[in-house]
């Protein structure tokens, strides 16, 4: 007898046998396609392109580090209005490095004079023109520049948000384009209020936005659209939305801990994360400041970074203010000046002067930090965990100074037209007699220490380096 035929189960052998080849094939090309993708993915040309101060520099340095030590091959090109180089240091890092378009400035006296226009203005919008107009603007060509090399030779552009010659540049070339923001409170939402406008709430906030847009416009569009215009690019309607922060990608390098994103911000503002360095050797405490360290209880850290006067006449009073402020407050105390210090104000053995100095190692064996509340600054004194004492200079410092009173690891601030050496005294004696803002400032630092900034930053980028 013929046995009956499964046809059921012998159809389905064949179409198994049939299948499995196309299977394993299909299986191989997806395997190939993943380490070609992790391949091109590790070694992208990621060019890096920054403007402004020390504060402005530094985090791209370490995103640089970041980006190099996953395999990219990265250069950063920096406009810094101080002029110091770090050909050097990058090349410690794993990174090129080259400074563009400096000075901007050629005369001392005039950066003297400048700075001290901004900081004597009242109007935040103000203290931004007089910034733009002499420490940005003679600096365009040579940075539009810069950028169009960079859009040449690179996968990836990394620009600070405020540089719109790098972003039409990337737009111009079709090159993909991350942005930076060092200041979140700049980025508009119903929860930030702008700078120099009263707290209002919700309503209050989101007409003082409107405002902050119209004034930009105002005092911004015009010039942008021009450089666009000459550039061969249509124009842009708003200055906040479409001439700063990228819609692929805008780092916004706040620690989440201080501030989490706010729910209608658009989806490409990414909190990453403050953007440091790893700690190295290259810059360490002198003998004298820490054997001075070791001598007596924590001192307070004194200094405005790279906001402290470049007249021989003004850094002399800033000396001597800071001087006779601790002194007032009966408070042990580090003061940092990159200059040579009146023998007068030699005479307390409580008061060290310094020069540069590395502010992680010094900050968290303070009592309390007095700054200016810079981007830089400010991330530095709460990774240490120390409360501060702001005295903001100009735009967005005011807003870092009011965070940090909101994070209760600060008193209220004085800004720096205003400040005094018996003001400052009196905010000193008032830090020290509130032992809270010291357990506040411990507890965001412990809350903030496994965070890595940098990495996130890294695997931001990384996701979207493909077409959006």
């Amino acid at each position: 007898m013929t046995p009956i035929r499964n046809v059921d189960a012998d159809d389905a052998d064949k179409c198994d046998r049939k299948r499995r080849p196309a299977l394993q094939s299909l299986l191989i090309r997806v395997i190939c396609g993943c380490i070609f993708f992790r391949v091109i993915h590790i070694h992208m040309r990621i060019g890096l392109q920054t403007w402004g101060s020390e504060g402005d520099i530094r985090p791209f340095v370490a995103l640089a580090h970041g980006l190099a030590t996953r395999g990219h091959q990265v250069e950063l090109v920096y406009t810094e209005i101080a002029e110091r180089r770090y050909e050097a240091l990058a090349a410690t890092l794993g990174f090129t490095a080259r400074g563009v378009g400096m000075p901007i400035v050629k005369d001392p006296a005039k950066v003297h004079e400048f700075g001290r226009m901004a900081v004597e203005v009242r109007n935040p919008l103000s203290q931004g023109q007089i910034i733009v107009k002499h420490f940005f603007n003679p600096a365009i060509g040579a940075i539009y520049d810069a950028a169009v090399d960079l859009c040449a030779r690179c996968d990836l552009i990394v620009g600070h948000f405020f540089l719109y010659p790098v972003r039409a540049a990337a737009e111009k070339a079709g090159v993909p384009e991350v942005s930076v923001t060092f200041a979140h409170t700049m980025i508009p939402s119903r929860t930030i209020h702008p700078i120099g406008t009263p707290r209002l709430g919700e309503w209050g906030n989101a007409l003082g936005w409107r405002i902050a847009r119209l004034g930009l416009k105002v005092t911004m569009r015009r010039d942008i659209n021009r450089f666009r215009a000459r550039v061969g690019l249509p124009p842009i309607e708003d200055v906040m939305f479409d001439a700063w922060a990228s819609h692929r990608l805008n780092l916004v390098t706040v620690n989440p801990w201080v501030f989490p994103a706010p729910p209608d911000w658009p989806a490409w503002n990414k909190v990453c994360g403050f953007l440091s360095l790893p700690k190295t050797t290259h810059e360490r405490v002198t003998p004298e400041l820490e054997a001075f360290l070791a001598g007596g209880p924590p001192p307070v850290f004194m200094g405005f970074g790279s906001l402290m006067p470049t007249d021989d006449r003004m850094l002399a009073e800033t000396m001597t203010l800071l001087h006779d402020a601790a002194q007032r407050a009966g408070s042990r105390a580090i003061i940092q000046a990159n200059a040579a210090v009146e023998p007068s104000l030699l005479n307390n053995r409580d008061i060290i002067f310094v020069n540069r100095t590395p502010h992680g190692a010094v900050f968290p064996r303070c009592a309390a930090v007095v700054h200016h509340s810079g981007a830089g600054t400010t991330q530095t004194v709460l990774q240490a965990g120390v409360p501060s004492i702001p005295v903001p200079h100009v735009s967005d410092q005011f807003s870092f100074a009011e965070e940090l009173e909101r994070l209760g690891v600060a008193c209220r601030g004085i800004p720096r037209r205003s400040v005094t050496a018996a003001k400052l005294a009196q905010r000193i004696t008032e830090v020290a007699a509130n032992p809270q803002l010291a357990r506040n400032a411990a507890l965001i630092r412990d809350r903030m220490k496994d965070h890595d900034g940098v990495a996130t930053a890294v695997r931001l980028i990384e996701g979207v380096a493909g077409p959006i």
